[in-house]
């Protein structure tokens, strides 16, 4: 039988790793989730025509009227305000055919962007803005490139030469708190610590002409919120202005 002074110390040691794997838990208790709904505006911007010739938007019907754009694909909702410090986070960008998956994302300043190649044709992608952006040479199919984000504020437009319709962009924010809504405008954002915050929109090239919205987030459970869209929210910045 194993001395007393050994088995107390059996004991502390059994009572610390219960304590430990409990940590996990105790600190998803003290974060929230944001959930909501884009309220879009009843009208919503038609697909603009095509503008480089030799190249024919593809459309489910040609004779049927033209469809408005799935605006939520070119959207991010982004929460500002937190002061905890999080590990920038790996962000993965898939490529398809001549198309991103997303068309616009969103990369936290520090974090790694991964972008692979699932189409059967090797892309070189080059930032406009900083052509030293990414590494050079093409990203062969089922391949990958990766580089890092370090200035929040930054917009970088990436694309091939090859593919006139190849367009992405990537937004730089200061806040790992993002969200995609999806075509319904429905959003969720877990594992934010409790308190105040902005709620900012990205749409396309730039941050949508409104209020930044002011959320608090419970310490626990959900949070729900409706981010509203005024009318006239997608018209062009110059009439936006007037």
């Amino acid at each position: 039988m194993a001395p007393a002074y050994d088995r107390h110390r059996m004991r502390m040691h059994r009572a610390l790793v219960a304590w430990l794997g409990l940590l996990p838990f105790a600190a998803a208790a003290h974060a929230g989730v944001l959930l909501g709904k884009v309220d879009l505006p009843a009208t919503l911007p038609e697909r603009p025509p095509p503008t480089t010739k030799g190249f024919l938007d593809r459309v489910e019907n040609p004779f049927a009227p033209v469809k408005g754009q799935n605006v939520t694909q070119q959207m991010v909702i982004v929460l500002e305000g937190s002061d905890k410090s999080v590990s920038p986070p790996q962000i993965n960008w898939d490529l398809v055919g001549e198309s991103f998956t997303r068309p616009v994302i969103a990369a936290p300043s520090g974090s790694e962007v991964v972008i692979k190649d699932l189409s059967k044709t090797a892309r070189t992608l080059v930032a406009k803005e900083d052509p030293k952006l990414i590494p050079s040479g093409p990203i062969n199919p089922t391949g990958t490139k990766s580089f890092r984000v370090t200035e929040a504020g930054k917009v970088f437009t990436i694309g091939d030469k090859d593919a006139p319709h190849l367009v992405g962009r990537l937004v730089v924010v200061a806040s790992p708190y993002i969200a995609y809504p999806d075509e319904a405008g429905h959003f969720e954002i877990n594992d934010i610590p409790p308190g105040a915050y902005k709620l900012k929109i990205w749409y396309r090239d730039g941050w949508m002409k409104r209020s930044d919205d002011d959320v608090t987030v419970a310490t626990k459970g959900k949070t729900d919120f409706n981010p509203k869209l005024p009318a006239g929210a997608f018209a062009p910045a110059a009439a936006q202005k007037k």
